[in-house]
């Protein structure tokens, strides 16, 4: 039998559907919606805890940095633990 183009419509789709695509989707959209819940709630939040709009400023974009530093560096740990533990072959030729 001969080995199906990987490069076809179905095979595409078959990868996108995949649980490891799965779960990295879901990863983003949880961080996507961290960020967005965040800078909804951020002003409102600072100034209930009686902060001045000096400090609301300050204290919500040292939080939002510490935010995209986690982002980053957990990203970061997770390819890293990725391309450790995962047999990266699979993905270029599952058969």
């Amino acid at each position: 039998m001969s080995n199906p183009n990987p490069f076809s419509a179905k095979s595409s789709l078959q990868h996108l559907f995949s649980i490891p695509v799965i779960v990295a989707a879901l990863g983003y959209f949880v961080d996507i919606y961290d960020l967005l819940l965040f800078s909804i709630v951020r002003i409102p939040s600072l100034q209930s805890l009686g902060l001045s709009e000096q400090e609301v400023s300050s204290v919500g974009a040292s939080i939002l940095n510490w935010q995209m530093m986690g982002l980053l560096i957990g990203g970061i740990l997770w390819v890293y633990w990725g391309e450790k533990k995962v047999d990266f072959r699979y993905f270029l030729d599952p058969s």
